[in-house]
């Protein structure tokens, strides 16, 4: 019988130049990679809508660690007690590569909230689509404009 192999992708880990926001994962979907600027509240309402009605049966929405620098997008469920970041050591909700975020959105009537659509890659035959993670700030100061 032959050994069972497991090849991990190594990304980089956080460093001086990454930052890490602590904040509430309050759900995905999945869209057309097409999905343009104006109706992106639309597809925020809908995660929103949908996490309200699935946690009423289930678990509170998920507390994260969102990891951003030149390299890399990592998000990561929290694990409470802050250990030293390592792939061993990690629940990761996705990677990304920072190209691959193709749309922001932070609506001013509620600055606690933020999403991204992050688009499909070719590697997973998802090109034409993407996803859409609404993110929830404990601290709204966090993702709030500073206009």
């Amino acid at each position: 019988m032959d050994p069972l192999s497991l090849n991990i992708k190594k990304f980089p880990s956080p460093d001086d130049s990454s930052m890490s926001f602590k904040l509430e994962l309050v759900g995905s979907l999945s869209v057309h990679s097409l999905t343009t600027m104006p109706m992106l509240p639309w597809v925020v309402a809908e995660v929103r809508r949908l996490s309200t009605w699935r946690s009423r049966d289930t678990a509170p929405p998920s507390q994260v660690c969102l990891y951003v620098s030149e390299a890399v997008l990592c998000c990561e469920l929290s694990k409470g007690s802050h250990l030293p970041w390592s792939l061993s050591n990690c629940n990761q909700v996705f990677v990304h590569q920072p190209q691959q975020v193709h749309k922001l959105i932070h609506n001013s009537n509620e600055p606690s909230y933020f999403a991204c659509l992050i688009k499909g890659s070719e590697a997973t035959n998802h090109r034409n689509r993407s996803t859409c993670y609404v993110f929830r700030a404990t601290d709204q100061t966090k993702c709030a404009d500073d206009s």
